[in-house]
């Protein structure tokens, strides 16, 4: 589990951390010695401009900067207890920096919620003397509120306001993609249109002519099929979860633009897993398997620690056995 999803909780401490561990270290900068031993032999071309030479003086840049990354990136904690915070910060090979925050330099606090392809939020402390102190991102997605109340009464400060996080354990219902919107359907059909017109006109125009080739047929083999996959999936891509106490209710986009609604109880599942998203690494979807063999697969979430999180979530309201179904 990455260090900055690591959090230590209780009573009386809360443990933020940030960072990259030993391990993921050593694999960057191994990928980036590899990738400048392999754009070395290149830069011989360089003196003559060819493309070689510039593609591998790029290749050298982009390593070097990865080493730089897991050379020189801080590991960075914050531990914080009733009334102050201890703030430690160190880069590798060096010394351990300390500095320690009272609760009475504070002046107030509130949630920021940072962009990127997962949801995160921090919290940010404005300091009496006006200086701002922004904390490593909080561990757990469906625990941000209760988190947040708990690091306020540890300062004795005022509980801030809520953030909207569709994911927060302190909704009645935690909401995994995107509200169904029939806007989507019509641009998808204008989509789907599109593309099969367009790449049916070069074979239709050869075939008009007399000739069409296996390219020909090729390129428009591909737009059916893209098309034909368009329309098989669309229930997934438009699909909406909301996971109330006891049941989790799925919305989809129908292809007439209305909406389909699958309602699954706790007695439905055999087993509820994290799978890989498919498109990238950092995707993860959580996967139903119902006792009638189905399989359905949620919205994908980004980060497998925020996926694990909301996995949790879902086995809980849903008054699963943790250790039989996670």
């Amino acid at each position: 589990m990455p260090p900055s999803m690591v959090a230590a909780t209780n009573e009386n401490e809360v443990r933020l951390r940030k960072g990259t561990s030993l391990n993921e270290r050593l694999a960057l900068a191994g990928a980036a010695v590899i990738l400048c031993l392999v754009a070395l032999p290149g830069l011989g071309h360089l003196p003559n401009e060819h493309w070689l030479g510039i593609a591998a003086l790029f290749a050298l840049l982009f390593g070097c900067l990865l080493l730089g990354a897991a050379l020189l990136d801080r590991n960075v904690v914050w531990i914080i207890t009733a009334g102050e915070i201890l703030i430690g910060e160190q880069r590798p090979f060096g010394k351990l920096h300390k500095k320690l925050i009272r609760y009475d330099e504070i002046s107030g606090m509130h949630l920021r919620k940072n962009s990127g392809r997962s949801i995160e939020f921090s919290l940010v402390f404005e300091t009496e003397s006006g200086d701002l102190l922004t904390s490593p991102p909080l561990p757990d997605i469906t625990q941000v509120h209760q988190t947040t109340v708990h690091i306020a009464r540890l300062l004795r400060l005022p509980d801030p306001e809520p953030a909207e996080n569709p994911l927060d354990a302190v909704n009645a219902g935690i909401r995994l993609g995107k509200p169904v919107n029939p806007k989507r359907v019509r641009g998808l059909k204008v989509l789907s249109v599109l593309l099969a017109g367009t790449l049916s006109l070069p074979p239709i125009y050869a075939l008009w002519s007399g000739k069409l080739s296996a390219l020909g047929i090729a390129v428009w083999s591909l737009g059916a099929i893209v098309t034909f996959m368009l329309l098989r999936y669309l229930h997934r891509i438009s699909a909406c979860w909301i996971a109330h106490d006891g049941a989790i209710r799925i919305e989809r986009l129908s292809w007439k633009g209305t909406t389909e609604v699958e309602t699954i109880g706790g007695d439905d599942v055999e087993a509820i897993d994290v799978e890989s998203g498919g498109r990238k690494d950092s995707l993860y979807v959580i996967t139903i398997r119902l006792r009638t063999g189905k399989k359905i697969r949620s919205p994908p979430l980004a980060g497998k620690d925020q996926t694990h999180a909301v996995q949790a979530e879902i086995i809980r309201r849903l008054r699963l056995n943790s250790s039989g179904d996670a």
